[in-house]
């Protein structure tokens, strides 16, 4: 049985509590140490990995959102085999989108964030360097075939929208997208003429047949999206990784 340690992939053997009495080396690479197998898996992933693994006829395969050290959303290729009381698992990586996907947005708000810097800087070119900042405050990045993201700098106001506002919805429709994600974790501030644009940009998108969600709200943004008199019916999603899966 020492022999595991060397397998090249994670392996793990439990018990039918699913307490983790073996694995490879391999595993810790790629996992925390944790007592419970259960522990390594996503937590919205957790009762449907207790099903899988709970099934002791023959080999049994699934899909499943575990946590990696490089990653809390790593997608996996989940195989166990029983022989009797043991259970031997073998966890092989699918898929490395979500954390490319981050990656790509990391990315675009850190590139956005120099750039506005530079544009405040140069004071004789104020007039255009604020139109310019605007536009960059709303830039549409395409995530999956069905799929967009529309991350949100600076303070939302009428400006910001209205100046996007054509933009977005060209581009929406020209992609054939589905689902549209704006990120408001690059707001700073909202004003009460911005909620209203906002407002009426989701429900254009709802008519075209789109659907918006909303991510990264604040406490202070959640006030004045509160308070607006047309309320989202939009969901309302922690982070990008989860709306994600909702849409992938």
């Amino acid at each position: 049985m020492s022999d595991i340690k060397f397998l090249p992939q994670p392996y793990f053997m439990i018990n039918m509590k699913f307490d983790i009495l073996a694995a490879s080396d391999k595993s810790y690479e790629v996992f925390e140490t944790a007592p419970n197998f259960l522990n390594l898996v996503d937590w919205e992933s957790r009762r449907k990995a207790a099903h899988f693994l709970a099934l002791r006829e023959g080999t049994q395969e699934s899909e499943l959102i575990m946590k990696t050290k490089e990653s809390p959303y790593a997608l996996f290729d989940v195989s166990i085999n029983w022989n009797g009381g043991d259970g031997h698992i073998l966890c092989i990586e699918k898929d490395h989108r979500l954390a490319e996907l981050e990656n790509i947005v990391e990315k675009h708000r850190l590139r956005l964030a120099e750039t506005n810097l530079e544009l405040l800087e140069k004071k004789e070119q104020v007039e255009q360097n604020l139109y310019e900042i605007k536009s960059l405050s709303c830039p549409f990045i395409k995530l999956t075939k069905t799929t967009a993201l529309v991350p949100l700098f600076g303070d939302l106001d009428d400006g910001m929208i209205r100046q996007n506002e054509e933009r977005i919805l060209n581009k929406t429709q020209d992609g054939h997208y589905d689902y549209l994600l704006f990120d408001f974790n690059g707001v700073r501030n909202l004003t009460e003429s911005g909620v209203a644009a906002f407002v009426s940009i989701i429900n254009e998108l709802q008519l075209m047949g789109i659907s918006p969600s909303i991510i990264g709200i604040k406490p202070n943004h959640a006030f004045y999206l509160n308070g607006h008199p047309s309320k989202l019916n939009v969901p309302f999603l922690s982070s990008l990784s989860t709306a994600l899966k909702k849409t992938i």
